[in-house]
């Protein structure tokens, strides 16, 4: 059952200043509290430019999408849902094959398919504070994802396959758990990686 006291949002294309405070913040958040679950540091990117984050935000072929609370007040739009008032709790990003080209990635070799028309899209930075786990916003925050990829006119068509991809560190159990229900599957490592997380990975229907 879907809690009322949350809901989940697209962040705006071009962000707002207090977009991108709540973001900054909530991540900072979730790299102090889980570091283990990231390939980053909250020393790395505590040292970032305001710049920086807007750009981390700033759509190009890319979406972050956010869990926020105070969604019980139906009065409020869609828009006034991320104003400062409302807590954010919860976000994910997800990057879109133009993106994912233009930074050279290169999936792994045991979802690399043989057809020609297949775009993949990765889920990064899925992270729900801990005060709010056990609501269902982590599997509503990465549907709120394939919902985006599925509304993608700029990233396939019709022919298309839709390869989602995401990395989970080995011992993140209840995350491995969460994407087997929603229809991730575990990837083979490539042979001789030296990156130990855990590929999982879908086609959208």
């Amino acid at each position: 059952m879907v809690d009322p006291a949350y809901k989940v949002h697209v962040v705006p294309s071009v962000p707002s200043e207090h977009h991108v405070v709540r973001y900054k913040a909530l991540r900072l958040q979730a790299l102090q509290i889980d570091p283990e679950c990231f390939s980053s540091t909250y020393d790395r990117e505590s040292s970032m430019s305001n710049e920086e984050w807007r750009a981390r935000l700033h759509s190009g072929d890319k979406v972050t999408i956010a869990a926020v609370t105070g969604a019980s007040i139906q009065s409020l739009s869609e828009s006034e849902m991320l104003y400062p008032e409302n807590e954010w709790v919860g976000t994910v990003t997800v990057l879109g094959p133009k993106f994912l080209l233009t930074h050279a990635f290169s999936p792994p070799k045991g979802v690399q398919w043989v057809e020609e028309n297949v775009k993949y899209y990765l889920f990064v930075g899925v992270w729900v504070h801990p005060s709010h786990r056990g609501k269902g916003l982590g599997k509503r925050l990465v549907s709120a994802g394939m919902d985006w990829v599925r509304a993608d006119e700029a990233g396939h068509n019709s022919t298309d396959k839709q390869i989602l991809l995401l990395q989970i560190m080995p011992g993140n159990k209840s995350a491995i758990k969460l994407y087997r229900s929603i229809g991730f599957h575990p990837i083979e490592s490539d042979k001789g990686a030296t990156n130990t997380d855990i590929w999982m990975g879908m086609e959208l229907a």
